[in-house]
């Protein structure tokens, strides 16, 4: 507290500042707000994320819908990547490019908000070349022709509505195993988990994470995703509820929750 003091005979006035002991509570009580506060706010602001997120995947469902009626039979829009492959978060540069022109040029919505494409040694491209285009959520039309294990076999579009699954879209709690890695995009033990209690878990500046210990979207905090269904509603599902699946398919055997 600022003191006003009055001495000798002309009356000057001098103040004085704040004790050393004073500024060291002020500066306490300012960390202690701090570390109160700051878990509130990341909390709220992950609230809004998956709010948006499941606007996201609303309007994602309506551009596969579009496409699919404008085929003449009536096929959803191909999960295979530019080889030919099943990648439930690749898309072909064809398929993605149709999709964004039917959502009117709007690409964001491709990502959740919580998905962050790093810089790093390490990192995983937006765009993958010959392979096709990462995007921020897991396409869950799949419909194989041949054996899977065969090299020859290829990825078939699915009819509307999906035989295979009541699933369409979804978060992408994402991760490959140990020994998957390599032969594939993606590095061995990437994990994503773009919704934790705060956001999304991260590591080297991206939220498709290298080096975090564990061996799936769990292990580094996962809470639940954002499930989009083939009837065009949209549900929070917590991880417990969710079901481990193939998000691969055979390049790198990687694993998803939904």
């Amino acid at each position: 507290m600022a003191i006003a003091l009055i001495c000798g005979k002309k009356g000057r006035t001098y103040t004085a500042g704040l004790t050393l002991v004073e500024l060291m509570v002020v500066v306490a009580m300012t960390a202690l707000l701090s570390a109160l506060l700051l878990p509130a706010l990341s909390t709220a602001k992950e609230r809004s994320r998956r709010a948006v997120c499941k606007s996201n995947i609303y309007q994602l469902f309506l551009a596969v819908n579009m496409y699919t009626e404008a085929d003449p039979n009536k096929d959803m829009p191909s999960c295979a990547d530019n080889k030919g492959y099943y990648h439930s978060i690749i898309l072909s540069d064809s398929v993605f490019s149709n999709l964004v022109d039917l959502a009117g040029g709007n690409s964001n919505i491709f990502y959740c908000p919580n998905v962050v494409f790093g810089s790093g040694p390490s990192a995983v491209p937006q765009h993958i070349q010959n392979i096709g285009q990462v995007i921020g959520y897991s396409y869950l039309v799949a419909n194989f022709n041949g054996s899977p294990k065969s090299p020859d076999y290829t990825v078939q579009p699915a009819k509307w509505p999906s035989s295979g699954t009541n699933e369409l879209l979804a978060d992408a709690n994402y991760w490959t195993p140990p020994g998957s890695g390599g032969s594939g995009p993606f590095p061995a033990l990437m994990k994503v988990a773009p919704h934790t209690p705060m956001g999304a878990a991260m590591s080297q500046s991206s939220s498709f994470t290298v080096g975090l210990p564990g061996l799936s979207s769990a292990s580094i905090g996962a809470v639940g995703g954002n499930i989009g269904f083939i009837d065009g509603h949209v549900d929070w599902l917590p991880l417990p509820r969710m079901q481990t699946n193939y998000a691969s398919f055979p390049s790198d055997d990687a694993y998803g929750a939904w």
